[in-house]
């Protein structure tokens, strides 16, 4: 599970049966903290905004969600590591909380994707306790950084939950998990769009296509206007600053 340096953030090399393992010894051991799942987007912020950085590098786990920096894992030695997409994780740590009858809830995303990412989910878990869900409106979203959030963690803290799904995208998830870690009785993971998929809202590419990287093409395809200008400048710029770290000519710190 050791972290590894990719440009000026460290993501792990880890795999989903060591993810869980050490999440569920968390969970029996009453402690809290956060997971950022990490795309090129989130790492590429780290390299350019001090404060994000800070946040990404404190995170208990980094994962390595882009399929560019599970290959860098690879060459950088890392054989073992596997590539743990959001949605991916999301998903088996609902089945996780399902199968050791701890409660979950989730923190973000639009109400009406959020409404049938639940009952997605517990169509497949009838058992499954999400007794905690919001969203926020228009201003909630544009202030949550600045706000004053008490309301809302005392609400997450009486709901005893203990995993919650953070979707406010990046950096804004980041962010605000390591802002109010402390506050909180939960581990929180971060986990971008993951809500979209599991409601169905947002097509989740085929495996094939995960595999040789295009992902970002298929998201490209269905989102250009949102997606267009990210993709341009962190792709190009994450393709540029990784050929200089992994032949020397750089180093980042």
């Amino acid at each position: 599970m050791q972290k590894v340096k990719i440009l000026k953030g460290y993501v792990n090399s880890i795999s989903l049966k060591e993810l869980k393992k050490n999440l569920l010894n968390t969970i029996n051991n009453n402690k809290n903290g956060y997971v950022c799942v990490s795309s090129v987007h989130s790492n590429i912020e780290a390299y350019k905004n001090s404060e994000f950085k800070n946040a990404y590098n404190s995170a208990d786990f980094v994962l390595p969600d882009g399929r560019p920096l599970y290959w860098v894992l690879k060459i950088l030695g890392y054989k073992d590591t596997e590539h743990l997409r959001g949605e991916f994780v999301t998903r088996n740590l609902i089945d996780l909380a399902a199968e050791n009858n701890f409660a979950i809830g989730f923190f973000g995303g639009r109400k009406d994707s959020l409404n049938k990412c639940v009952i997605n989910l517990q169509k497949k878990h009838p058992k499954l306790k999400i007794p905690f869900k919001y969203t926020l409106n228009d201003y909630e979203f544009k202030n949550i950084l600045s706000e004053n959030n008490e309301s809302i963690l005392d609400q997450i803290n009486s709901s005893n939950i203990k995993v919650l799904f953070v979707g406010l995208g990046c950096p804004k998830q980041e962010l605000w998990m390591h802002k109010n870690k402390n506050k909180l009785k939960c581990i929180c993971i971060g986990i971008g769009a993951a809500i979209d998929f599991i409601s169905g809202d947002k097509y989740s590419a085929p495996l094939w296509i995960q595999k040789i990287g295009l992902e970002w093409f298929i998201r490209l395809i269905t989102e250009p206007k949102r997606l267009f200008w990210r993709y341009l400048t962190t792709n190009i710029l994450f393709i540029i600053l990784i050929f200089l770290q992994l032949t020397g000519l750089k180093k980042f710190e």
